[in-house]
């Protein structure tokens, strides 16, 4: 087969792609027993494979590739972000380690990839390289704020979120992000605002978040609220101690033994067993049941 021949062969195989890619890649196949290295045969095969997210089957023509052309980027990077895929992430960062002066897509990745690795120092560092190249792109910051209250930094945390509202506005992730670092700080007020502008936008369905909108609403004296947003969450999933806990405590407080009753008999069709606060709030019931307040 000729390079004219070739080249045919790879525009046929492209067009094909569109409504029968199977038979793509079986005349690419065939091409590639002729011309075992050429490039260009194993990177469309990868990136057929790649598209339909079979990353394993694109990873294989992807590592034929840069055994032919071991310090291509454009390669190393397509190989980490396979490897990335599957959830290998130290093998993965190895690969965009090996690219020379990386875009800010390729230390993205990475940072991620360390995030997810639980290397939540090394990922700062890789985010705040990229800002010094790209200061534009809200989720970088949103990143970074993951990051610093993973690590439990809420001042630096609370820093990035005050630059990040002068260069994007109230963006939804942000407000949510704030409401957390707000929480965390303990500035009640302004957490209870920020997830209430969230829910404005779209209604919050993490029960995670749930629980902390309604401490909020409770440690500013909207107790009732506090309740309201903690059955949501118990809804979506009973099976959290924390959300019984903080629903018990507020029924008691508010005098309602017979609503914590309720809630304390939920908790133990869905708690297999009971932790050390949940047994001293089904104490305190019992207490109460005896000697009624008058």
């Amino acid at each position: 087969m000729n390079q004219t021949e070739l080249n045919n062969l790879l525009l046929r195989a492209s067009s094909l792609v569109r409504t029968n890619w199977l038979h793509a890649v079986h005349i690419l196949e065939q091409a590639k027993e002729e011309h075992p290295a050429n490039l260009r045969i194993l990177m469309n095969l990868g990136e057929i494979f790649l598209e339909r997210q079979l990353f394993d089957k694109a990873l294989s023509y992807y590592q034929q590739a840069i055994a032919i052309r071991p310090n291509d980027k454009q390669l190393l990077y397509l190989i980490g972000n396979c490897y990335f895929a599957t959830g290998e992430y130290r093998i993965a960062i190895t690969y965009f380690n090996q690219i020379d002066d990386p875009p800010p897509e390729v230390l993205y990745n990475k940072a991620l990839g360390l995030a997810f690795l639980g290397s939540y120092k090394e990922s700062i560092s890789v985010i705040l390289q990229i800002l010094k190249i790209l200061d534009d792109n809200p989720f970088i910051y949103f990143l970074l704020i993951e990051q610093y209250l993973r690590i439990q930094n809420y001042d630096e945390a609370y820093q990035v979120i005050t630059r990040a509202e002068k260069r994007f506005g109230k963006h939804r992730q942000l407000l949510l992000l704030s409401a957390i670092v707000y929480s965390k700080k303990g500035i009640w007020l302004k957490a209870y605002h920020c997830f209430a502008e969230y829910e404005v936008i779209s209604p919050i369905n993490s029960p995670d978040h749930l629980s902390s909108f309604a401490v909020a609403a409770s440690k500013i004296g909207l107790n009732e609220t506090a309740i309201a947003l903690l059955h949501r969450a118990r809804e979506i999933n009973p099976y959290i101690s924390s959300i019984y806990e903080e629903l018990i405590r507020l029924q008691l407080h508010k005098g309602d033994i017979a609503a914590a009753k309720t809630s304390l008999n939920l908790a133990k069709k869905f708690i297999t067993r009971f932790n050390p606060i949940l047994r001293l709030l089904q104490e305190r019931i019992r207490n109460e049941e005896i000697t009624p307040q008058t």
